[in-house]
């Protein structure tokens, strides 16, 4: 009788056990890099086409860009370095006609941020806490972006 309660306890601890790590991983969320990658397989668009000035002043292959969003006066795109290794942010003055960038080779390029002076955005992967982006002053922008 007292062998019956130890496996019965032993079966119910790892019952729980098996649930809190089910429960834990429902919880936790993805990185989000994925789905950011996933854009790269899609087919580019005429509106992910950078302009060829813009070109001039970035490193990244051109046919790789992906738009992302705009705010106010900028334009913001994914891309692939020219070397291919590194995941891009292009941060396009659309009055000027100028672009910057700022590429990382991280898997999830949360964090990567570029800045013209005038613009500020970030790469944010779904699934990131933003409270302590947002007390920084900064605002969700679509899916990946967040700016400032």
């Amino acid at each position: 009788m007292t062998n019956a309660v130890p496996g019965a306890a032993r079966r119910a601890g790892a019952a729980a056990a098996l649930g809190a790590a089910l429960l834990l991983t429902a919880c936790t969320p993805s990185d989000g890099a994925e789905e950011l990658e996933a854009l790269f397989d899609e087919e580019q668009q005429s509106d992910d086409v950078l302009p060829d000035s813009v070109l001039d002043d970035v490193a990244v292959d051109g046919g790789t860009t992906r738009r992302l969003g705009t705010d106010d006066d900028a334009t913001f795109y994914a891309a692939r370095s020219n070397e291919g290794a590194s995941t891009c942010l292009v941060l396009v003055d659309d009055a000027a006609g100028e672009g910057v960038s700022s590429c990382t080779m991280t898997p999830n390029p949360t964090g990567t941020e570029v800045s013209n002076g005038r613009s500020k955005v970030m790469f944010v992967m779904p699934g990131t806490d933003f409270t302590g982006l947002e007390q920084s002053g900064w605002t969700r922008l679509g899916d990946f972006l967040a700016v400032q």
